[in-house]
């Protein structure tokens, strides 16, 4: 029997960037039954795809390193797009691959399940900072390096564009938002937040064989609950973090920050906050669905 998948819808436009490569979406040739990790960039993208990776192979110890295992698969970092194809195509059974493109930006597909991930804008800003700070070759002038009140202007102020989308935005997190799950585009998404994912880690490994309709018993729900909590993955970074192991980071450990919320509280000023609530407020005047952009469910 044939495990291709149909395409229901093409994709609306394509994105590009300094990574992001449009081109590079032919890499993976969907199966029935594949997972698309579909977030924003710093919203607990490769937490989600190591427990969704340990679910579908049956316990914690993958067969290769994660970001080889569910590469982001519309990105350029460095490997070739023919190794990229290689090596999801070797692999057997459903395969979990990742995109920070929003979701008008490739097809749907029939029986792929979509999981997008979500959290507070002021926290994503934060751990920008900390991804900036920690890559060894960034530019020195990177926005994500400047001072506090420098950076959080630019971050707010800033446009989304879809030829630049490399460049981290409120905007750009907001577009991926309104087109991915504002727009009601994929009918079956599942829709995660990180602050209800960082509540209980038990809960969340289970929600998420849940919504991949991964049958999972209690001893590997608890096997990969250990191995996705937040020290164990520090721990083990280099098998997790994308590109980890090769020297992109100054720490691949460091890549794994904190896994908290609220970041923000004490380091902005009335007047930034302010304006963050006015620029969002502007982005999504829709109360509801700006509330759960920020805090989720809970």
């Amino acid at each position: 029997m044939s495990t291709d998948t149909a395409i229901l819808a093409p994709a609306g436009r394509s994105y590009r960037g300094d990574i992001t490569d449009p081109d590079r979406w032919a890499t993976w040739k969907p199966n029935k039954g594949d997972i698309l990790v579909c977030t924003p960039p710093k919203c607990g993208t490769t937490w989600t795809q190591t427990i969704l990776a340990m679910l579908v192979n049956g316990g914690p110890d993958l067969p290769q390193k994660l970001p080889i295992l569910s590469p982001w698969v519309d990105a350029d970092l460095g490997i070739s797009a023919k190794e990229v194809s290689v090596t999801l195509a070797g692999q057997k059974g459903r395969r979990v691959v990742k995109t920070h493109t929003p979701g008008d930006g490739f097809p749907i597909w029939q029986d792929v399940v979509v999981i997008a991930v979500y959290r507070h804008p002021l926290d994503v800003f934060f751990s920008l900072r900390k991804h900036a700070a920690n890559m060894k070759n960034a530019e020195e002038d990177h926005i994500m390096r400047a001072p506090i009140p420098q950076a959080i202007r630019a971050f707010l102020e800033g446009a989304s564009d879809v030829n630049d989308f490399d460049r981290d935005t409120l905007a750009t997190l907001v577009h991926h938002y309104t087109e991915t799950v504002l727009s009601r585009r994929f009918p079956d998404l599942r829709l995660f937040h990180y602050s209800d994912m960082i509540r209980d880690g038990r809960t969340t490994v289970a929600r998420l064989a849940k919504a991949a309709n991964i049958d999972a018993d209690a001893a590997l729900l608890d096997a990969v609950t250990e191995a996705t909590a937040f020290g164990a993955m520090k721990a083990n970074a280099a098998n997790y973090a994308p590109v980890g192991g090769t020297g992109f980071w100054i720490s691949d450990e460091s890549f794994f920050d904190s896994a908290s919320s609220k970041k923000w509280e004490g380091q902005l000023s009335e007047d930034e906050i302010e304006l963050y609530h006015e620029r969002l407020a502007n982005l999504i005047p829709d109360n509801r669905a700006r509330a759960w952009l920020e805090n989720g469910d809970g």
